[in-house]
């Protein structure tokens, strides 16, 4: 056997024995599988939820530096209102609509407009996202019988 030979015969050996022993290395610490993620839902933090209202609402109506300060309480107060509604549906359509109505209380009426036309633009993109979803899975046809 030359050198070139023996060469190529130890990297096959390496690589080979590689890729044997990473499906043992991975059935050691297996990592949960996407279907067991699906389960779980990620929730985001009171504080996070607050932060990106408070953004939302400065993106959409563009609040001035006063309307913030006065807007930041109620969102604070509404997140945290919702977390302790437990899912109580009466209770959380009650709670937004307090929230919508205080905070239109702090906006002027060309912002009421901005924020109302962000609101229906995202309520019709939404729209159409669960009508094209729809159409896709109606018109995805079942794999054909395996013949043999």
């Amino acid at each position: 056997m030359n050198l070139k030979s023996l060469l190529r015969a130890v990297a096959a050996m390496l690589l080979f024995g590689t890729l044997s022993t990473a499906p043992i290395a991975n059935a050691a610490s297996p990592e949960p599988s996407p279907a067991a993620g699906a389960t779980s839902k990620h929730k985001a933090s009171p504080d996070a939820i607050k932060a990106a209202r408070l953004t939302r609402l400065k993106n959409q109506a563009g609040l001035t530096a006063d309307q913030e300060a006065k807007a930041k309480p109620i969102i604070d107060k509404y997140v945290d209102d919702r977390q302790a509604a437990n899912g109580d549906r009466k209770k959380l359509i009650s709670l937004k609509t307090q929230f919508d109505s205080d905070i239109n209380a702090i906006l002027t009426p060309d912002q009421q407009t901005k924020l109302a036309a962000s609101k229906t633009a995202s309520v019709e993109k939404m729209k159409a996202a669960r009508a094209k979803k729809a159409a896709a899975g109606a018109t995805a046809s079942p794999s054909p019988a395996k013949t043999n």
